[in-house]
């Protein structure tokens, strides 16, 4: 009965990660690495950030899988509007990406950095904040 409980646990948890991120190619990043050795995922939902209410914010680190996330990202700026964006040698060193909202018309936001030893970080934030609130919340000094 405990493993069944854990096995729907980790279904849901699955099943939430992906519902978050819909339509987005990036989703694969945090379903399938979120859990790799290396990589740490953090998860939360109806939440509060810096004074601002987030729907959902998912972060993942990473140490070498840069050029599958890269990959991965690239899909997805075709649809973003580019808030900000740092290119290096014509590589994407940083962004700061506004996705296509949800049909009730949150906003979902996806930032991204990465080192040339394919180590980086995603951010995906959903909820009613404008780009310039995010920009607030993550270069406002505390």
């Amino acid at each position: 009965m405990k493993r069944l409980l854990i096995i729907l646990m980790l279904l849901s948890a699955l099943a939430t990660t992906a519902w978050a991120q819909k339509g987005l190619h990036i989703a694969e990043a945090f379903e399938r690495l979120g859990h790799e050795k290396g990589c740490k995922m953090v998860e939360m939902h109806d939440t509060h950030l810096r004074g601002y209410e987030l729907k959902t914010y998912q972060s993942l680190t990473y140490r070498t899988q840069g050029s599958e996330v890269a990959r991965l990202l690239e899909q997805d700026r075709r649809q973003a509007r580019k808030i900000r964006e740092v290119v290096s040698d014509g590589q994407v060193q940083s962004g700061y990406y506004m996705m296509p909202p949800l049909a009730e018309g949150t906003n979902r936001y996806v930032l991204y950095t990465q080192k040339a030893d394919g180590s980086g970080a995603v951010i995906y934030i959903e909820g009613a904040l404008s780009p310039d609130d995010i920009l607030k919340m993550c270069y406002k000094k505390k």
